[in-house]
């Protein structure tokens, strides 16, 4: 085999690196996308040239890739700027505008579909040359070499994960493989994907007919068989790709919006034996989608909207499985209830299994559920069915993804099933129709033990914020609407008067929570790396890191401190999250000292700060008393300026009472035991970065998870404080995310850095 594999994608990378161009592992990816596109479709055209006697290219000769890409080696091949010219001003508008109409062939007519909306970010002519060459390097004239690169394929595709809003667009393999395995498909059936992304539910259908196929027609009819539309041009043209590596040669697969079609007027040849999908959610589109649902199921959220579409075109005695988050099944609207009462109604949902939340990750830390249903009567039954994580991994990642194996579990328990309990808690259990409708069809069934918050993205939360406000102030219209209409009717107005009062409460609760979750999302993005974008001319962590050692070991000399803190491994298991590459993973033990003690006279006067004066929430205030030195030298928590101090007692812990401490008389302090106490010796760090992370949702609810002491007297302990692991950005990005939170939340700091 002539190509290097296992250096492919780090190659192009290093090389694109330096191209002012790009900016970002997205336009990397998109950029790498087109050039593999028409690699990928030159070879394929090549069988059809040897199949089809009378075949001609639709791509005019001079913009082949056999004919302005391939470099021979004698130096007439197009480079720098040259190369840059024909690309950017014939390349492009030629295949941006080829002529196609209604009988255009579909394997001719993807050519212009792909590249109506691609972008050319590269900006050095010669560094385009050699990732141009790299890509040609491939043969997928060889079978072997062909087959083996749709591997490479699949891990491009991963990386979509981390590549900012495009990590939407790709659902990891495992889940895919395995909700195809269970649909069990069949030579001759059809099937659809409506939002099909990168094409992974379109190939592990293929994958998983191969083992069936036994004749020619056989192979014909699997490649026939699969349907899918993608309303984002970038996806799609990797969704085309993905099939001419997998040997689908005439995909039908179309570049288009799925929800802007009235679902009334779908037929039977509209319909197929089997739907799978992972619908975008959290979404918005257009006021006038809805108007092509009926009212009653006519939703302001994506993904509900997509199952809709799923029920109106699934055949009869048709299979479906789909990917919904917990928002949908928790959700109680007026309109989530009908959609979920019309699944209930005219479906058989057989089967909901329950999925970490970090099995998206680092794309999103949203709660996902596969739906499993059929078109064959309505519901008598539903099992849910609880994803625990396996005993090895504390969380899925990017380093740790889920794997295929990981659902074994899940299938030995689909094919005997029995209702299970683990520490108390259900973990699968078979729930009636009528359980499934009592409650305003709220079903959090199966929850997990610790629930961990679920957190969308600031820009996620405000547009599903939007939405959900906007949805409830039509109810409240429409209840008022009614009232009017009914005043002369006095026996119809307590209903009208009901369903006014549940939009009311709805919307007040939905106000009074968001001030709360918007700070949440914020903050956890901040320390996650997503607010602000990276500085390549900050010095990275690791040098931080150094730094800061350094510095420990001169204070140590010094005898200015007793430990230095020592830097410990952080093994991949251990991490939650991806964060940028100039980041690093540490403990709070390998930054700060943990609880030191103070020294001073007797009658020194020194801050004292009781619990009540530390102000719970996303705040960094606090106020003291003062106290003589020897009334608090023994029995308390000393402190100095600048230090962090976090309860470790719930309820405080819990409402996050912590502070950086400020404005101390003598710059000493004391206060309840009940305070852990961090300390940058170095004078290094940031501790309002460090403050930041004590405020997140995670370290809150990891930080439960860990309690010890008996109720009521739960405390967290130095270990688990010492031993949290931490994102580090470096030193100046740390600077900048907290003045960006403080912009955001101005309560954060009582002054600015």
């Amino acid at each position: 085999m002539s190509t290097d594999f296992g250096s492919f994608v780090k190659r192009l990378r290093d090389i694109m690196r330096k191209d002012a161009g790009i900016n970002g592992d997205a336009q990397r990816i998109e950029q790498i996308a087109w050039m593999l596109f028409l690699k990928v479709y030159d070879a394929q055209e090549e069988n059809w040239e040897f199949d089809e006697e009378d075949y001609v290219s639709i791509i005019p000769e001079e913009c082949r890739w056999r004919n302005w890409a391939v470099d021979d080696g004698k130096g007439t091949a197009l480079t720098g700027d040259q190369l840059l010219e024909f690309v950017n001003n014939t390349l492009f508008p030629t295949l941006k505008k080829l002529d196609t109409d209604v009988d255009t062939p579909i394997k001719k007519a993807i050519v212009k579909s792909t590249f109506e909306d691609a972008n050319q970010y590269m900006k050095d002519g010669v560094l385009l040359r050699q990732v141009i060459n790299i890509i040609d390097s491939v043969d997928f004239g060889d079978y072997e070499e062909s087959h083996a690169f749709g591997d490479i394929y699949e891990s491009i595709l991963k990386e979509l994960q981390s590549a900012g809003s495009a990590g939407e667009f790709y659902t990891p393999r495992a889940v895919t493989d395995f909700m195809a395995e269970m649909i069990k498909p069949q030579i001759g059936e059809t099937m659809a994907d409506f939002a099909c992304g990168t094409g992974g539910f379109l190939v592990s259908w293929i994958k998983k007919l191969e083992d069936k196929v036994e004749t020619t027609e056989d192979s014909d009819a699997m490649r026939r068989s699969i349907y899918g539309i993608e309303k984002k041009q970038f996806p799609y043209m990797l969704c085309i790709t993905n099939m001419l590596l997998h040997g689908v040669d005439v995909p039908r697969v179309y570049h288009g919006n799925s929800l802007l079609y009235d679902v009334l007027d779908y037929t039977e040849k509209d319909q197929f034996d089997v739907i799978l999908m992972n619908p975008p959610y959290g979404g918005a589109e257009n006021t006038d989608v809805k108007g092509h649902f009926p009212t009653d199921i006519a939703s302001s959220e994506t993904a509900e909207l997509f199952l809709c579409v799923i029920m109106y075109r699934l055949r009869k005695n048709g299979r479906a499985a789909v990917i919904l988050p917990d928002g949908f099944l928790q959700g109680t609207g007026n309109t989530q209830v009908a959609i979920k009462k019309k699944l209930l109604n005219e479906f058989n949902l057989h089967t909901v299994v329950k999925l970490p939340n970090t099995v998206f990750s680092p794309y999103t830390p949203i709660r996902t559920n596969l739906l499993f249903f059929t078109n064959d009567g309505p519901t008598k039954h539903t099992w849910f069915y609880r994803f625990d994580m396996p005993e090895n991994l504390k969380h899925f990642s990017k380093t740790k993804p889920i794997e295929r194996a990981h659902f074994d579990c899940v299938v030995k328990w689909w094919n005997d099933r029995e209702e299970l309990t683990v520490e108390g808690a259900d973990k699968a259990r078979c729930y009636s129709v009528e359980e499934m409708l009592d409650n305003n069809c709220k079903w959090t069934f199966c929850k997990y033990p610790h629930d961990d918050e679920e957190l969308l993205s600031p820009q996620e939360l405000i547009r599903s914020y939007e939405e959900k406000r906007s949805s409830l102030n039509d109810e409240i219209d429409r209840a008022l609407k009614s009232i009017v209409q009914v005043l002369e009717q006095p026996e119809n107005l307590l209903a009208n008067l009901g369903n006014y009062d549940k939009a009311e409460i709805e919307l007040a609760e939905l106000n009074a929570t968001f001030p709360d979750s918007i700070k949440k999302s914020i903050i956890q993005y901040a320390v996650q790396g997503k607010l602000l974008k990276q500085n390549p001319e900050d010095e990275s962590a690791a040098v931080l890191i150094k730094r800061i050692e350094k510095k420990n070991k001169e204070l140590k000399a010094a005898k200015r401190i007793k430990d230095a803190p020592r830097f410990t491994s952080v093994s991949e298991t251990e991490i939650p999250y991806d964060i940028p590459d100039s980041w690093k993973w540490i403990r709070v033990g390998d930054l700060v000292q943990v609880n030191p003690r103070n020294i001073a006279d007797d009658s020194t006067e020194v801050g004292f700060v009781p619990m009540p004066l530390l102000k719970e929430g996303f705040s960094n205030y606090h106020t003291n008393e003062i106290r003589e030195w020897k009334k608090v030298k023994t029995g308390f928590t000393h402190f100095a300026t600048g230090d962090l101090i976090v309860a470790k007692i719930t309820p405080c812990f819990q409402n996050r009472k912590s502070a950086i401490v400020r404005e101390l008389p003598n710059g000493i302090g004391a206060g309840t035991t009940e305070l852990h106490v961090l300390r940058d010796s170095t004078k290094i760090l940031c501790m309002e970065y460090l403050l930041l992370v004590m405020k997140t949702s995670l370290f809150i609810n990891d930080g439960i998870d860990h309690f010890t002491g008996t109720a009521g007297q739960q405390r967290i302990g130095k270990d688990f404080i010492k031993n949290y692991l931490i994102p580090l950005p470096p030193i100046n990005e740390q600077r900048r995310i907290v003045k960006k939170v403080f912009e955001l939340i101005p309560s954060f700091l009582v002054e600015e850095m």
